[in-house]
């Protein structure tokens, strides 16, 4: 709490830049660039909208996401393993990603990535012991939010993928196994997609592309 104030970081700046001009209502890639997929810059125009407008706003938010993602890694050790291995597990991630060798205290993407990835990881796990294709969707949701957040989340989203259909082939048959991955995978590609239609706007899809895929190389 005591860092709340600290001003923005690099990565931070842009963000919030195009956070404010969202808030304004001018999408992302439309009077500001960036090699970022927009849902970062949405998680910081709600940060911006709910604590205020500066770097303190930023900093308040990220503290509540990080809670957050500490609570759900303590779940998930929890479900792998026991208690104790959640609360180690918990702690360790609470201490680890707020130190400055990781740049912890800016809220950067990463720090969005983990949150709907470790969600997704633990609704998946249980998706599994219920044989739940509603929760196999939702789980499918969660990486496709991470996806969002920034283009890395793609390598969480193909490790969905391929733990479903390792654990699945050995239950089912190989169709009932594709078929149940072709749902997760459904799940990933629909809130992405609306996601980049509702921050950007059908108007600057192109520019979007261009600068998120073009750009970058991908």
């Amino acid at each position: 709490m005591h860092l709340a104030g600290l001003p923005l970081e690099r990565d931070e700046g842009e963000y919030a830049y195009t956070a404010q001009l969202l808030l304004l209502g001018h999408p992302p890639y439309e009077l500001a660039y960036s090699m970022k997929f927009p849902g970062t810059a949405g998680v910081y125009a709600v940060f911006l909208a709910v604590f205020g407008q500066s770097p303190t706003g930023v900093h308040l938010g990220l503290i509540c996401i990080n809670l957050v993602t500490v609570g759900v890694i303590f779940l998930l050790g929890r479900r792998l393993f026991d208690d104790v291995a959640g609360v180690f597990s918990a702690s360790a991630y609470a201490t680890l990603s707020l130190m400055p060798y990781v740049l912890g205290q800016a809220a950067h993407a990463t720090h969005f990535v983990v949150l709907p990835t470790v969600l997704g990881a633990l609704i998946l796990l249980r998706a599994l012991d219920r044989q739940s294709t509603n929760l196999i969707f939702v789980s499918g949701c969660l990486f496709g939010l991470a996806l969002l957040m920034k283009q890395p989340g793609l390598l969480f989203v193909i490790f969905g993928s391929v733990y479903l259909f390792a654990v699945d082939w050995r239950k089912f048959s190989l169709r009932l196994a594709a078929r149940r991955n072709a749902i997760f995978l459904a799940g990933t590609i629909i809130p992405f997609f609306l996601g980049c239609l509702a921050f950007s706007g059908i108007a600057v899809v192109g520019r979007l592309w261009f600068w998120t895929i073009d750009a970058v190389g991908v």
